[in-house]
């Protein structure tokens, strides 16, 4: 099992950040705040970063339709490939949750 620092279980915890932000449950105060931590963040898998960079682009206050236009500023920004189901399929995130998973990238190797 790969430690909770490797590039594995880093770009796993990457996923589930995205999946949390990209969230229809997600209030803007929260999200604007989870992007916000996440400005300096060195990003692993070259997609997260793409779908990152594609969520601060779309400027919207409404999940929804920040939801529907990602794919849209991801192709604009040469990116018309990603696997959108990995980061918008419907699960329940709620802001502690996002929180500590953002912890978890910043220091690595903590629980």
């Amino acid at each position: 099992m790969p430690s909770a620092d490797s590039p594995i279980a880093a770009s796993e915890v990457e996923r589930k950040v995205l999946r949390g932000l990209c969230a229809s449950g997600i209030d803007f105060a929260h999200w604007n705040r989870f992007v916000g931590r996440l400005v300096a963040y060195d990003w692993r898998d070259p997609e997260h970063k793409v779908v990152y960079e594609a969520l601060r682009r779309v400027r919207t206050h409404d999940a929804a339709t920040r939801r529907a236009e990602l794919p849209a500023h991801a192709t604009r920004m040469g990116f018309p490939d990603v696997d959108w189901e990995k980061y918008l399929g419907e699960e329940p995130s709620h802001p502690a949750g996002i929180d500590q998973l953002i912890d978890h990238l910043e220091k690595p190797g903590t629980d």
